[in-house]
């Protein structure tokens, strides 16, 4: 395996556990931070589409194996989200403000994405009143979580990238 797939399950596991354990069991008004689709986005941003939606799919997959709805469902809009918000990476010097603005649209997505699975499903959990307070929290705390995620991601893979020792 590479360094660079060694990193990306690191993260993802890491981030896995940290979003089940703890920040699912805050107890926050509206909807749970959701750390896992900051790192996807992160993981986009730095290296594109391609490993958006790898990191999205493999992230969302676990997500489900532990989850009680349909297997799948949070594998489709992770690969969603981090195809799109992979479709803004560069190379350019960009704005501070481009991953905060990404992972905003990409988490207000991902809940209106997760609850359109859900009706077309039949799931009695997705409602208006639970809806609309979940899509505020949830885009809310994990934009909160962006300038402490997406530094860190794009340092480390860049850190591989420069790695004079790497074959």
């Amino acid at each position: 395996m590479t360094r660079r797939v060694l990193l990306g399950l690191a993260a993802v596991l890491t981030a896995l556990l940290l979003q089940t354990a703890v920040l699912a069991r805050l107890p926050l008004p509206g909807g749970a931070p959701d750390l896992l689709l900051v790192v996807v986005v992160a993981f986009a941003l730095v290296e594109g589409p391609l490993s958006g939606t790898l990191t999205g799919f493999a992230s969302g997959l676990l997500l489900d194996l532990g989850a009680d709805h349909e297997l799948g469902r949070a594998a489709l809009v992770y690969a969603l989200v981090g195809y799109g918000a992979g479709l803004l990476a560069d190379d350019r010097p960009r704005s501070p403000a481009l991953p905060l603005l990404v992972v905003a649209a990409a988490a207000a997505g991902a809940v209106c994405t997760y609850a359109a699975e859900g009706l077309l499903l039949g799931d009695p959990r997705i409602t208006a009143a639970a809806f609309w307070p979940s899509l505020a929290g949830t885009t809310t705390y994990s934009v909160l979580l962006t300038p402490l995620v997406v530094p860190v991601v794009g340092a480390l893979v860049r850190r591989l990238e420069d790695d004079p020792f790497r074959r």
